[in-house]
C-alpha cells in the first residue's frame, strides 16, 4: 500500500479509495496504515475524495502542493479534475 503511495508524481495526487481499489480494501484502511506508517511516504499526495486532508495536516500539505505545483482550488483544496493520479 504504501508502495502505492510513492509512485505519485509530483504535482498530482490520488485518493484513499483509489489506494484502496488496487489493493484490495477500503479507504479507511487505507487511511489508517497511513496514519500509522505513512509518515515516510509522500501522504500529502493522498487526499480524501473531496481533495481535502484531515484539518491538523492541511497547512503541511498545502504548502507541498503549493512547492510541486499541484492544481488548487481557491478553497485551498486539491481540484482532483486536473490533479488526479490513478494507481
Amino acid at each position: 500500500m504504501l508502495e502505492v503511495v510513492d509512485l505519485v508524481p509530483p504535482g498530482r495526487v490520488t485518493t484513499y479509495g483509489a489506494i484502496a481499489d488496487v489493493v484490495g480494501t477500503g479507504p479507511r484502511q487505507v487511511g489508517a496504515v497511513m496514519a500509522r506508517d505513512g509518515g515516510a511516504v509522500t501522504w500529502w499526495r493522498v487526499v480524501r475524495a473531496d481533495g481535502t486532508l484531515p484539518a491538523h495536516l492541511a497547512a503541511e500539505a498545502r504548502a507541498r502542493h503549493r512547492s510541486e505545483g499541484t492544481p488548487l482550488r481557491p478553497s485551498g483544496k486539491v481540484d482532483l479534475a486536473a490533479a488526479f493520479w490513478e494507481p
